[in-house]
């Protein structure tokens, strides 16, 4: 599917039931009560970026689902439970007898440091209920959590190969953390070979320096175009973002006014972006969407919040 820049210009996705459907990581977040060390307590929070964006994507007014794994144990069923809890539709979590995945990570005000522990998230199934949602589905979207793993990684393959025939915008959260790698494995190698096979990527600098390395945020940007993804956003922190439509690039300053927590920030404006282009709004409101969504979530801690509908913050932004 093309996507451009242009101000006015409106997506058209095929008649589906869908608006977004993640594919990926499902966790139990443990942040810290302060911002320093380990030494404080802990509080466990509902997490994973892909279920963090179809949360998100709920409350601002659009339809997503979620496809994860999670372990049959206490921390499995309070990621369900949470979800049921939120009317989410909970058919596509598939229940494994691996734990359930985790992260913990101290509050912060900078980009969070993780420590992963991971179990039941990459053995994610290709199942016939899933099958049936890639059809239904008007954005595919996945992190880069289920292709660290060969086992995921083939899924992954499979499914984006079924989105694609059913007329899917594909999009990619290139978020490289090397620890989540086998060592046998080039995971950088990995990464850029499906960034070329994608529609959208919105790499953090943090994302794309440990990916290629230090450099500009503009180079960062070309190297993504080179490898064959059209549409990059890459965000800047407080500094704001940078979108750019196959080389042209566009700079939008930041709309958030204050920061308690950035966890979660960046799937905040992934989840206002999507809501906003597969709502029949143009692709720059869908943008100022993502911005006003994220700016919002940086308000609080944790990485899913209670976000009010997409057009109550665009009239808030109006005053």
């Amino acid at each position: 599917m093309k996507i451009t820049l242009q101000s006015n210009h409106i997506l058209e996705f095929p008649d589906k039931t869908i608006d977004v459907l993640a594919i990926g990581e499902i966790l139990v977040d443990m942040i810290s009560t302060d911002y320093d060390d380990v030494n404080h307590q802990f509080q466990a929070y509902f997490g994973g970026s892909p279920a963090n964006i179809v949360m998100n994507v709920n409350r601002l007014g659009g339809t997503a689902k979620i496809c994860a794994a999670v372990g049959d144990d206490r921390f499995g069923d309070f990621l369900t439970r949470h979800l049921t809890r939120q009317k989410m539709d909970t058919t596509l979590i598939q229940q494994v007898k691996q734990s359930t995945s985790m992260v913990v990570v101290n509050k912060s005000k900078g980009t969070p440091l993780p420590i992963f522990y991971r179990g039941a998230d990459y053995r994610i199934q290709l199942t016939e209920e899933l099958s049936q949602a890639l059809k239904q589905a008007k954005i595919v979207h996945f992190s880069s959590w289920p292709i660290s793993n060969l086992r995921s990684r083939q899924v992954i393959k499979q499914a984006l190969m079924l989105a694609r025939e059913a007329g899917a915008l594909v999009c990619f959260d290139p978020n490289y953390h090397q620890s989540l790698w086998d060592d046998s494995e080039d995971g950088r190698a990995i990464m850029k070979e499906m960034i070329g096979q994608v529609d959208i990527i919105k790499p953090s600098e943090d994302d794309a320096e440990r990916l290629f390395g230090p450099d500009t945020p503009e180079n960062q940007i070309d190297k993504c175009h080179q490898l064959g993804c059209r549409f990059v956003i890459m965000t800047l922190g407080k500094e704001g973002a940078i979108v750019s439509d196959n080389g042209e690039k566009t700079y939008y300053h930041t709309r958030a006014e204050k920061v308690v927590d950035t966890t979660g920030a960046g799937d905040a404006f992934w989840s206002g972006f999507y809501c906003g282009i597969t709502q029949g709004e143009t692709v720059e409101k869908a943008l100022e969407i993502g911005f006003l969504t994220s700016a919002y979530k940086l308000n609080f801690t944790g990485a899913v919040v209670e976000l009010p509908h997409y057009k109550t913050l665009l009239e808030c932004a109006d005053k």
